[in-house]
């Protein structure tokens, strides 16, 4: 240790007569660190960290593939009977526990917000070991055997601090979740989020309080086997491991579903639905880390922001190893002496991995630093509609850790070889100041060019891949919606059965909504749906049709919608054949559809659909009792990437939430005060929230290939800058040590233009042999990115030729200044330039 510091002192020395040097290098260094550790900080939170719960490594998740027959209300949901089914009977499990996570309204001391609530069954804090901050948690015995019978709350930790103040009389408060009188029997611990690792619920109540927690299922019963709505988890008995549970488990899962098929809903069934619904399978897999639909949407993105920016580390490695071996060619003369005067060749190369050292730690602070900001801009695109995210920009010791592991093998990548041939002068020709010497031998010079060919090959690969995700995304955007003027179409959504509105009462408010919205200056149409679109919400529905007949395996699904009157002309959509709704059509079980043109092309060909008649629900004993009255356009339902469904509208009447869509002037924005104010008007206390423009909420769908599109982009210009500065300190290098070489052919005659091709040659010469390399490389791993582009081969040749080109460009750009300096030597001060 003693005999570290004074090269470090050395090394502070050295780097301080060389700011420029430093700077670059810093800089270069601090770009690759901190952008590595930008993703990582999101990777680690969103796919690594494990759950701060009793033994995550034991926990695990079920869900089911293949026909359900049913209702299925979300991602791997399986009925509540079948989670008690496996909590009852599933032997590889010592316990299961079941979460639902839904929206409510919660009112305080007479003022209501809108939060996010976890359905969960009563052994959820036990099998998870959390136990309470204050108060009680729940439990099997007390909060789980009741539909309806159990009105208690437990506050996240986070929500009793920044709503309650830490009071510890919030414990036993009363208070009205979606107008419900329920008590606030505890607050979970600290530290505990829940099974999301990117979003904590708010407040937890049992699973049993469906009925009040999600009044807009009012069709749906607890104990209904076809219906999918709750998610399931479970802990691994001592012996079990999630390989050796699979078979047990599918076993059981058979036996389930023979039993299903007994039942009265099954009578309908065709013998090929009973086939395909006893070939149903259950799955497990490990949930040591959490579920999370965020993770859902961004892991591949992560996975692929990862490689990329671990390509521009190498970049920024590559650029700081030839800075150093530049370095190295100044300081021949330095390193000979220190040599010849007896010094090891050890200690040199501790010395100047000292300094490659320091540099790297410097980087790797300023890195660290960027990472921040990066990760804070990163989420702050993430939607959260006023539920903060837990992803954290500020980085923990697993972060730091993280980044000063890179740190360190960044600086012995990039320090390590510049320095062992820096210790290996010829100290003969060195001594007597020749040019040409050790540094800028053949050896060497191999070394500069096959880094600067390597930057070339990591910087093709990443333009090209930001070229594909770009252009994917752009692809994306020029997808036709159906739907008029985006930017111009704003939409909110409210939830009047979470304030306890009943059926008649919510259809009265959403017509005294319309209304007054309706009446509003500068206001052109306004209408509402119970889906919000291009939200990746789905409502599908198996349909049978007049006249068709369905085969075996045939996909009959189609999209729904309830819409209320005036819906297609605030969205711009065309009504091709029939009639819209009007006010006869809204009541109670109405009887009228409008289907699309994809339907009605599906089913009736050329034939016109009005006045034909359609059936909801699957089997024989369908009934055919809903006319269809009017063919419209088609429009996207989830997102570009879904396409055009089939879809049929049916008049909305109930109290189930909807979103509205209100077509302004320009300008809608200004708009949204106005919106909440007239909500405001006809209930004080109803929660508005997703107000924004269409437009943005198809940004907010497209928000993975808008993130992916935009760094990949910036990843690979950085990376093309920092090859540019590579290859411009090989040419800058090759033409100081060619000064001599480059008079004699000026005196002879040489004219600047033929110098200035002699030196691009070489130029063209890197880049040809950084192109050979990475062409075929970014072809071989466009395959592994191909599922996430839209509407464009991984072999793109037009965007492998503007790769190219960029790449041509800069190079000759970079090449041209020294190209241009060896044009301008001077004959007489060459022959004599030692």
């Amino acid at each position: 240790m003693t005999s570290l510091w004074p090269d470090l002192r050395f090394s502070l020395r050295a780097i301080r007569r060389s700011p420029l040097f430093a700077s670059i290098a810093i800089l270069s260094l601090a770009l690759g660190i901190g952008a590595n550790t930008a993703i990582f900080t999101l990777m680690d939170q969103i796919m690594l960290r494990l759950l701060p719960v009793k033994d995550p490594d034991r926990l695990v998740m079920l869900y089911q593939r293949g026909s359900h027959n049913g209702n299925n209300m979300g991602d791997r949901m399986h009925s509540y009977p079948i989670y008690q089914d496996l909590q009852q009977k599933a032997a590889p499990f010592s316990e299961v526990l079941c979460r639902r996570l839904v929206s409510a309204s919660i009112s305080v001391d007479n003022q209501t917000e809108r939060v996010e609530t976890e359905m969960v069954s009563g052994n959820f804090f036990a099998m998870l070991g959390v136990k309470a901050a204050a108060g009680r948690v729940f439990n099997s015995h007390d909060d789980d055997r009741v539909v309806l019978g159990h009105p208690v709350v437990v506050l996240s930790y986070d929500y009793w601090q920044t709503r309650f103040a830490r009071d510890p009389n919030a414990v036993g408060k009363k208070i009205l979740v979606n107008n419900y009188p329920m008590t606030i029997v505890g607050v979970s611990a600290p530290g505990f989020a829940g099974i999301d690792p990117a979003v904590s619920p708010q407040i937890r109540v049992p699973i049993l309080m469906e009925p009040a927690m999600v009044p807009e299922w009012s069709w749906m019963q607890p104990s209904d086997r076809r219906t999918r709505w709750v998610q399931v988890f479970a802990r691994l008995r001592p012996g079990y491991t999630v390989d050796s549970a699979r078979a047990p488990l599918q076993g059981l899962f058979h036996q389930i579903r023979e039993y299903e098929t007994t039942l009265p809903a099954a009578k309908t069934w065709s013998a090929y639905m009973r086939d395909q619904f006893l070939r149903g399978t259950i799955h497990i897999e490990k949930a040591a880390t959490g579920y999370s639909s965020l993770r859902n949407s961004f892991s591949t993105a992560l996975i692929v922001l990862m490689c990329m920016v671990g390509l521009v580390l190498l970049i920024a490695c590559a650029n700081v190893a030839n800075l150093l071996i530049a370095r190295a060619f100044a300081r021949q003369k330095e390193i000979a002496v220190r040599l010849s005067m007896g010094a090891t060749r050890g200690q040199l190369v501790r010395q100047l991995l000292v300094e490659s050292m320091v540099l790297s730690f410097a980087g790797g602070l300023a890195g660290v630093l960027l990472a921040i900001a990066m990760t804070r801009g990163l989420l702050a695109l993430v939607p959260n509609d006023g539920n903060p995210l837990l992803i954290s920009a500020q980085p923990d010791l697993r972060i730091l850790l993280f980044s000063l592991l890179l740190t360190f093998l960044t600086g012995v990548i990039f320090g390590l070889v510049p320095a062992l041939r820096a210790s290996r002068p010829d100290l003969w020709t060195t001594l007597k100041d020749a040019v040409g010497s050790i540094a800028g031998s053949g050896g060497t010079l191999f070394l500069r060019k096959g880094l600067v060919t390597a930057q070339v090959a990591l910087s093709f690969l990443l333009l090209f891949g930001a070229g594909l995700f770009v252009r994917s995304l752009h692809n994306l955007k020029a997808v036709d919606t159906g739907f008029r003027d985006l930017d111009n179409l704003v939409t909110f959504q409210v939830s009047p059965a979470l304030n306890g509105y009943d059926a008649p009462r919510t259809v009265h408010f959403y017509e005294e909504l319309l209304a007054h919205i309706r009446s509003l200056p500068g206001i052109k149409a306004a209408a509402f749906a119970s889906v919000a679109l291009l939200h990746a919400d789905e409502w599908d529905s198996s349909t049978m049709v007049e006249g068709h007949k369905e085969k075996d395996g045939e996909d009959m699904q189609a999209f729904m919608n309830s819409v209320s009157p005036g819906y297609f002309e605030t969205m711009g959509i065309p009504i091709k054949e029939g009639r819209d709704f009007d006010r006869r059509d809204i009541k109670d079980n109405s009887k009228v559809a409008i289907v699309n043109e994809r339907f009605a092309r599906h089913f009736f060909g050329d034939k016109s659909a009005v006045g034909r008649h359609i059936g909801r629900g699957g089997g024989p004993g369908a009934k055919l009792d809903t006319e269809i009255i009017g063919v419209v356009g088609d429009t996207l339902y989830e997102g570009p990437r879904e396409g055009v469904r089939r879809q049929v509208f049916i008049p909305n009447w109930g109290n189930q939430g909807v979103a509205f869509y209100v077509r302004a002037g320009l300008g809608s924005t200004s708009a949204y005060a106005s919106l909440r104010s007239e909500v405001k008007k006809l209930d004080a206390s109803m929660p508005v929230y997703e107000l924004k423009t269409l437009g943005g909420q198809l940004d907010e769908t497209l928000l993975t290939e808008r993130l992916v599109a935009l760094l990949s982009a910036g990843f690979g210009l950085l990376a093309t800058l920092l090859a540019a500065m590579g290859l411009y300190g090989v040419m800058a290098f090759v033409v100081a040590r060619r000064t001599k070489e480059l008079g004699v052919r000026m005196a002879l005659g040489a004219q600047p233009a033929s110098m200035i091709w002699l030196v691009m040659k070489d130029v063209l010469l890197l880049l040809v042999l950084g192109l050979a390399v990475g062409i075929p490389a970014a072809i071989a791993l466009g395959r592994l990115v191909a599922a996430q582009l839209y509407g464009i081969k991984v072999n793109d040749p037009g965007i492998a030729g503007a790769s190219v080109g960029v790449l041509i460009v800069v190079a000759c750009l970079a090449g041209f200044i020294p190209a241009q300096r060896a044009s301008r030597i001077d004959p007489i001060l060459a022959l004599r330039y030692e």
